[in-house]
């Protein structure tokens, strides 16, 4: 269902975006001028001017281009104000360069056919350019050209060396010509021995097969020791002390026979017991703590803790059962607690179910103990009731305005209905049409909610009486008590209502 707006939309400058044209097949009736909509059946926008429909762009440029079956010759006819529908005419292919055929031809940006230049290579010829040298060519212009590589004196062949580091050599054989890489000098200049036949002295240097990528072997201080045992055997251990870098995961136990040491931790110690999936993992044998920072064990725990701090059960304020006053009170050790069941006065003090009695300290039994023996918190878990006033409200978890709601004895909170004194539903009547096209509405808002009430302060919506939809009139404010209303076009008397809040 469509939105009403009845009165001008003002976008003051703002896009609007991803927005579709109305869309009929026909034209609509009772249109005004600049009404725009699109035709689906000629697939057109139309806008509605000087009393007809009329296809937009129709007159103001070009909308279709096609070429007709005659003779164009480029540049002949210059229109720059054609508008609708545009013809040309077809390439005329005779209109030849007078050297070209049908078989060779292109069209040049000048409208004109030239000749595709081709043919039979006629010579070759050697490569004068510094980069370049090296190419030789026999018998240039002989049927057969003869190309080759000629190195004779020349100490470059072209402007970069070869990929893989390669060398070219000439030799007295000059069928061919010798390659060789770096590599292969390298190794040529080098005596390699294993580890059983090395000198004494020589450093022993690991390499691969083609004689590079160089290793070394020694340990690292800390974490490894380099030994060797004999001419063909090198021994790698482990430091006495060993530092581990990063992670350690061990597959078996971990065992430490050395005493007398102290393990320290820089990180928490996860025994890995954290979900109900996992059995619990514990740490045994842990000895009685002593300094203030040693860790406990659960007998010492259950030890620090017994009989203190217990919930002790319910009180009835009201009879004082369990007795915690008067001569034959119970014993307590410091932190027992109780939670109030049943309201009523506890030395001195009123009481609510929820409320909370706890022991400041151990408390003997048949001692008679003051309300300094105890601590006493209140929940505050009152009902709340509902008044004419503030000071009149029953407080509890909260209080609410008689005049708007209704609170049942359990503290249920219900809104009365049409029990909002800030809020009223108008109908729009007594309609002002003196401005052609318009008819305004005024609601005085201090007629609703008295003589202080502004203008200023009210929200407004508008409804169509007929069938319950939003509309969107123009809404003014006078600055003091009147809301005005102006509907485009004009509107009959009572056919909107109006619902006005005031904040």
């Amino acid at each position: 269902m469509a939105i009403n707006f009845l009165n001008t939309v003002d976008l003051n400058k703002n896009q609007l975006n991803n927005a579709a044209i109305q869309s009929l097949g026909t034209d609509p009736g009772a249109a005004v001028e600049g009404q725009i909509y699109f035709n689906t059946t000629v697939h057109d926008l139309k806008v509605y001017a000087n009393g007809a429909w009329k296809e937009v762009g129709a007159t103001s440029g070009v909308e279709r281009f096609s070429n007709a079956n005659g003779t164009y010759v480029a540049n002949s006819v210059v229109n720059n104000l054609a508008t609708g529908d545009v013809t040309t005419g077809t390439v005329d292919l005779t209109a030849v360069d007078g050297t070209s055929t049908a078989a060779d031809r292109f069209l040049t940006k000048n409208n004109k056919w030239a000749t595709i230049p081709f043919g039979d290579i006629t010579e070759v010829q050697a490569s004068t350019a510094a980069n370049r040298l090296g190419i030789n060519v026999v018998n240039q212009t002989g049927p057969i050209p003869i190309v080759g590589l000629d190195i004779v004196g020349r100490d470059v062949l072209g402007g970069a060396p070869a990929a893989d580091d390669s060398l070219l050599i000439y030799d007295t054989n000059v069928a061919k010509n010798k390659k060789v890489t770096v590599a292969n000098l390298k190794l040529a200049t080098e005596t390699l021995y294993d580890l059983t036949t090395a000198p004494s002295g020589t450093a022993i240097r690991l390499t691969d097969a083609a004689g590079s990528d160089d290793v070394t072997i020694s340990g690292t201080t800390g974490r490894t020791a380099m030994t060797r045992i004999g001419p063909s055997e090198l021994r790698v251990d482990l430091t006495d002390d060993v530092i581990i870098v990063d992670d350690l995961t061990v597959g078996g136990k971990i065992t430490q026979v050395q005493t007398g040491e102290t393990n320290t931790l820089s990180s928490p110690l996860d025994m890995g017991g954290s979900t109900a999936s996992v059995t619990p993992n514990k740490i045994l044998n842990v000895a009685t703590g002593i300094a203030a920072t040693d860790g406990v064990n659960l007998g010492q725990v259950e030890l620090l803790v017994q009989g203190i701090g217990v919930f002790q059960g319910s009180y009835n304020a009201a009879t004082n059962a369990p007795a915690l006053e008067g001569g034959s009170n119970v014993k307590l050790d410091q932190g027992d607690y109780f939670v109030v069941s049943v309201a009523g006065t506890f030395l001195s003090e009123a009481l609510e179910p929820g409320d909370f009695i706890f022991a400041n300290n151990a408390i003997a039994a048949n001692s008679s103990p003051n309300i300094s023996n105890y601590t006493v918190v209140q929940a505050d878990d009152n009902v709340a009731g509902s008044g004419a006033t503030d000071g009149g409200t029953q407080k509890g978890v909260s209080g609410f305005d008689s005049a708007t709601f209704d609170v049942s004895s359990n503290g249920w909170v219900q809104l009365k209905p049409l029990g909002n004194p800030y809020a009223s539903s108008v109908v729009l009547a007594s309609g002002d049409n003196s401005v052609t096209g318009v008819t305004t509405f005024t609601v005085d808002v201090t007629a609703l909610f008295g003589a202080t009430a502004s203008a200023a302060n009210c929200g407004a919506e508008v409804i169509r009486v007929a069938d319950l939809l939003t509309v969107y009139p123009g809404v003014r404010r006078n600055g003091t008590g009147d809301i005005l209303f102006d509907f485009m076009p004009q509107v009959a008397n009572s056919a909107f209502k109006v619902l006005i809040t005031i904040v």
